[in-house]
């Protein structure tokens, strides 16, 4: 990458079925690079239109979901929302398996960590910290 990397947000939507309803969802997509290259860090992005929109004809140089320490960034999914652990109410969650997932593996990296999730606005570390019990 030549210019400076940022981090862009695009927003996909679609509708899902899952525990005998239909939902519809926004979805945030995280395009992560400079003006050459592009990684794209999806969550489960319903709408490729808006993706290629987003990306600008750039090429898109891999996928991923991961830590960004250069950014002080993280991707996370559906594992945490803002305000607390995320996708816990659903047949397909685990919430006794999330919440210590986010607690050893989220939790412990620096307070002023972004946290980019899968739907809604970012967060930080350090805010989410007192919205995950301890067991």
């Amino acid at each position: 990458m030549r210019g400076a990397v940022r981090v862009e947000r695009a927003v996909t939507s679609g509708s899902g079925g899952l525990d005998g309803g239909t939902f519809d969802v926004d979805t945030n997509v995280r395009l992560v690079g400079d003006d050459d290259q592009e990684v794209l860090v999806p969550g489960a992005a319903h709408d490729t239109e808006a993706i290629h929109r987003a990306t600008a004809g750039r090429r898109v140089t891999a996928i991923v979901c991961a830590r960004t320490p250069s950014l002080n960034a993280v991707s996370t999914g559906d594992t945490p929302f803002h305000g607390g652990p995320g996708a816990t109410g659903r047949s397909c969650s685990d919430r006794p398996a999330i919440e210590p997932s986010i607690r050893a593996r989220l939790l412990t990296l620096p307070g002023d960590t972004v946290v980019h999730t899968g739907h809604g606005r970012n967060t930080t570390v350090a805010a989410e910290r007192p919205a995950v019990p301890t067991t």
